[in-house]
């Protein structure tokens, strides 16, 4: 008896797991707009990196078009953002480097984006919105474009801040993406910075 009630509640608790991953993507899907990184930094010492993949999941459109920017505290850009188109099964670079960077450029990077900025110190966040003016609704109610979503958030970021004199540095948190990272409180509807993710409210 006893092995029969642990055996329906361990089926219960996975019944329960898979409905709320499913919830948990169809909210991102219906509700995605932005991606954010709280921190970077470029200095005469110092650069970020981020690599975009695109994870060719089910539900993914095999293209996603993205706008990179490197927003400052001031809430000014740093440099020109960078807007590409990723495909399925592909991973792009993104550098924020200071004007002149003897190794991290595009001649030396030629496959890479880049966004160019001071040599000063300079920090802020990071923002990703998807190119489509409505990344869910593109063809329709459904928001297929043809073979999937065109969402920012269904892509996998990863990031690092680089110094560079001992080639360490930090590790970037992305808010709102596939990671299931939980979006900041202040990053609600209400504040008027919508962005979605598996995790968001």
């Amino acid at each position: 008896m006893k092995t029969k009630l642990t055996k329906r509640f361990s089926n219960l608790i996975a019944i329960l797991a898979f409905l709320a991953l499913l919830a948990g993507n169809a909210f991102a899907i219906t509700n995605s707009e932005s991606v954010v990184s709280p921190y970077w930094q470029s200095d005469s010492g110092s650069y970020t990196f981020i690599a975009v993949s695109h994870t060719s999941l089910s539900g993914m459109a095999s293209q996603i078009g993205l706008t990179v920017n490197a927003i400052q505290n001031d809430q000014s850009a740093f440099g020109t953002a960078v807007t590409f188109t990723i495909e399925s099964g592909n991973t792009t670079r993104i550098f924020i480097v200071r004007t002149n960077q003897s190794t991290i450029n595009q001649t030396s990077i030629s496959s890479a984006q880049f966004i160019v900025g001071t040599t000063n110190f300079e920090h802020g966040h990071i923002r990703i919105d998807t190119i489509a003016t409505s990344p869910t609704s593109v063809t329709g109610d459904d928001g297929l474009n043809g073979d999937g979503y065109r969402d920012t958030t269904m892509l996998s970021y990863w990031g690092t801040v680089v110094v560079e004199a001992n080639t360490t540095g930090f590790a970037m948190e992305f808010i709102g993406d596939m990671h299931d990272s939980a979006i900041a409180p202040a990053f609600d509807s209400s504040s008027g910075v919508d962005v979605g993710g598996p995790a968001a409210p």
